[in-house]
């Protein structure tokens, strides 16, 4: 069996995750002396092969994951990319290789240039809609044709493919599964896109003036990965729940969460459980859904324990993002800001939480099964930054180069679709190092006590095609 022509063949796969996982085996495969000169000859072709902007970008991904992750020394790559961008600038100056000197064929639209409809039918469908979005902001504050230029673009990318412009039908992985579901795909119209996008913003750079530094900032929102999360790895920890754990009624449901905490505490003595958020339990008839956030309470709140849930409720639809950056447009450090403490606050109930979720920065569009609700980081108020890293496929969380908190990552029900009820197919857990990272919220003097609020949802339907019918429990379980 060839594993390299398999996994390479992966590379065209709609499935958003597949394609980063197969992006990390390619990554590791460079680092592998055995294994390194084939795949990096198999990789050049396939680079040289590439049709749209996006294509390229993808391919880079990997030889940036192989030096960023692996220690992998790249060869000179420009000379191999036949659709160069401003993204695929931004990779090669960071793996510090020679970047194109100029992108051919860029033109702007002409004046009789009219929209397509299936420009605008693809629009919130086979792409998210902040691509356009962000072009449309620009159009307002600069009064030129950013939608149209990207429309036009869209046309014109078109003969990359004439005879499959949109590489099959979607809904060909949905349709069995039923109603109700979101895929995971990421397919051709997307790629076509995407590359529309980031022309539109070399046409802007080198016709229209718009200042390098903000056209690499908006061309990073077409990154395939996140930086910091390139190199998650999924592994499910050894503590995770069983798939009944969570039947029952309310004091059911506590006993369980009270039993992984124990299991949690069992796996790393010194460490407490802040986030946990991952489907349990994946059927075509049933699914279960846990999510479970650590909160501090100072003392003499007026409202008793009872009356807690329907103050903080609204924390799972709107919850608190984290704003974030990094160093470098391509640097696997993010920088947190975290809020400072009247932010945080629910004032009635004097809560806080100690988790909030990572911000839409450097958004890596094949890894949308983590957003917006699977990446939770902690708060930490009172301090001034927190930075947030890549080791050993999890992530390390620093206050001044001490590690307070791990994010681990694993795959749970993973599918080309999921329920569209449920924030996604893989689960996430932030645990704790001792107990510094809750320590941090100095201006608070009165006594504090801890609880968790959890929330459970089960999904469920009477046979294998109907919608989903939802239930939610939430609780407050105090330790």
């Amino acid at each position: 069996m060839d594993e390299l022509r398999i996994l390479i063949a992966r590379l065209g796969w709609p499935s958003i995750s597949a394609r980063w996982w197969t992006m990390q085996e390619l990554a590791a495969r460079l680092s592998e002396p055995a294994m390194k000169d084939r795949t990096e000859t198999a990789l050049l072709q396939f680079l040289r092969s590439r049709k749209l902007e996006a294509e390229v970008v993808e391919v880079l991904c990997i030889f940036w994951m192989a030096a960023r992750g692996h220690g992998y020394s790249p060869v000179e790559l420009a000379g191999s990319i036949p659709k160069p961008s401003l993204l695929s600038d931004l990779f090669l100056d960071d793996l510090g290789l020679l970047t194109q000197d100029s992108y051919a064929g860029l033109k702007e639209a002409p004046e009789d240039f009219e929209i397509p409809a299936d420009f605008n039918g693809v629009q919130g469908v086979d792409l998210p809609r902040m691509f356009r979005t962000t072009l449309s902001r620009l159009e307002v504050c600069t009064g030129l044709p950013f939608v149209r230029q990207m429309a036009y673009e869209w046309t014109e990318n078109r003969a990359a493919y004439p005879d499959a412009p949109y590489q099959g039908d979607p809904w060909h992985f949905m349709r069995p599964l039923g109603d109700g579901f979101s895929g995971q795909l990421s397919a051709r119209p997307a790629l076509r896109a995407i590359s529309a996008y980031l022309r539109t913003l070399a046409v802007a750079e080198q016709f229209w003036g718009m200042p390098p530094e903000l056209a690499d900032k908006k061309a990073l929102l077409a990154l395939p990965v996140h930086p910091t999360l390139a190199m998650l790895r999924p592994k499910r920890p050894e503590w995770f729940p069983g798939r009944a754990d969570f039947d029952g009624d309310a004091v059911a449901v506590e006993t369980a969460f009270r039993v992984l905490l124990d299991r949690v505490k069992a796996a790393q003595p010194d460490g407490e459980l802040i986030a946990f958020n991952s489907p349990v339990a994946m059927s075509m008839e049933r699914c279960v859904e846990v999510s479970l956030v650590r909160w501090s309470q100072a003392g003499s709140s007026p409202i008793d324990d009872a009356g807690l849930i329907a103050h903080l409720k609204a924390f799972w639809s709107r919850g608190q993002m984290l704003p974030s950056t990094g160093p470098e447009p391509l640097s696997t450090t993010t920088l947190l800001a975290p809020p400072p403490l009247e932010r945080l606050l629910e004032v009635k109930s004097k809560a806080w939480p100690l988790a909030g979720a990572l911000d839409f920065d450097r958004l890596g569009y094949l890894q949308l099964d983590l957003y917006p609700s699977r990446i939770f980081l902690p708060t930490l108020p009172g301090v001034d930054e927190i930075a947030v890293t890549p080791r050993d496929g999890q992530l390390e969380v620093k206050v001044e180069d001490q590690v307070v908190a791990d994010f681990c990552y694993w795959n749970a029900g993973w599918g080309p679709a999921r329920p569209r009820q449920l924030s996604g197919n893989c689960g996430t857990a932030l645990i704790s190092r001792s107990t510094a990272y809750r320590e941090s919220a100095g201006s608070v003097s009165a006594p504090l006590r801890a609880f968790y609020l959890w929330q459970v949802r089960t999904l469920n339907r009477v046979n294998s095609f109907g919608e989903f019918s939802e239930e939610i429990a939430m609780g407050t379980l105090f330790v």
